[in-house]
């Protein structure tokens, strides 16, 4: 079978690495740049593996030099699939496919169709997700499923610990489907329209703190949001800090609550910092230098407040 692969970000670039290691017969592969503001970039890689592979590819190509490239094929294609690549590709793209045309979605679909799904899962406190390889078509998210497999969400995970245990599960999924694929011996499920939901892509500016929100809130933001994502933010004597690490944290009946207020300084932990309700202790920070500083480090008052 000939797959043509359209890849973004760091599952794109282990799914180009899984399928050559596995021998598929992959003839050309579109490779997405990372945004400018992304802290971790995976093009060079997979452009390095192409070359070692001699596999045709292209970098940040329009749909008609996508068409184009496409046009100069000269076998059949009977595979097209999208990992980690976040344009939108066209029908006239898909219907090239003589198979399928197939991507990759992390969320419990039809749940969380769209943009970061697993930030806005972790935003939103979630406590599972899924991994999905599925038919392509003109809504987002919306073809039918060919594999899937749950993944639990737990308290303590972060943007970092549950996309590679996404990843993990969704290259064993992977695994285990492409022979189906290989075999043109695989089935899909349709999905429920009526139960679906869909999320807005995100800026880093959507990531500032309000302390009037609950503790959980934040707890959720911080861990949906930290590095290497631009992560949650905050303002200290009117410079900007992202907050890499937190916790919840109980500092008793404050009936005088000015939210945002540091009430404790814990050497080696963190600072305590007053939400709408309970508190939070801040552990990790970085500057708007880029330095990473324990927050007690920084911020030494109980007087000081985080805007």
């Amino acid at each position: 079978m000939n797959y043509v692969l359209f890849i973004g970000s760091k599952l794109g670039y282990k799914m180009l690495e899984l399928m050559s290691e596995k021998n598929t017969h992959i003839i050309y592969v579109f490779v997405e740049k990372e945004h400018e503001h992304e802290n971790e970039t995976f093009y060079r890689q997979a452009i390095k593996l192409c070359e070692e592979n001699n596999i045709n590819f292209r970098l940040n190509a329009s749909n008609k030099e996508v068409i184009e490239c496409l046009n100069a094929i000269p076998t059949n294609i009977e595979y097209i699939m999208s990992f980690g690549y976040r344009k939108m590709i066209s029908p006239e793209v898909v219907d090239r496919a003589s198979i399928a045309a197939l991507g990759s979605h992390f969320s419990p679909l039809p749940r969380y169709r769209g943009f970061a799904p697993l930030n806005w899962l972790l935003i939103n406190g979630e406590d599972y997700t899924a991994v999905n390889l599925f038919f392509l078509e003109q809504e987002v998210d919306n073809g039918d499923i060919v594999a899937s497999k749950e993944i639990e969400i737990a308290y303590c995970d972060n943007i970092n610990s549950l996309f590679d245990k996404c990843l993990s599960t969704f290259e064993e999924l992977m695994i285990k489907t492409l022979p189906s694929l290989e075999n043109n011996n695989f089935t899909a499920s349709k999905q429920s329209n009526e139960e679906a939901s869909y999320t807005c892509a995100r800026s880093p500016e959507d990531g500032k703190i309000n302390w009037a929100s609950s503790s959980y809130d934040i707890y959720n933001l911080v861990r949906g949001l930290t590095y290497p994502y631009p992560g949650a933010y905050t303002y200290f004597e009117n410079k900007k800090l992202i907050v890499v690490s937190c916790e919840e944290y109980n500092p008793g009946n404050y009936v005088g609550r000015v939210p945002g207020r540091v009430i404790k300084v814990i050497k080696g932990r963190g600072v305590v910092v007053l939400c709408g309700d309970k508190a939070i202790c801040i552990k990790k920070v970085i500057d708007q230098d880029g330095k990473v500083h324990r927050a007690n480090n920084l911020i030494t008052s109980v007087r000081a407040t985080l805007r």
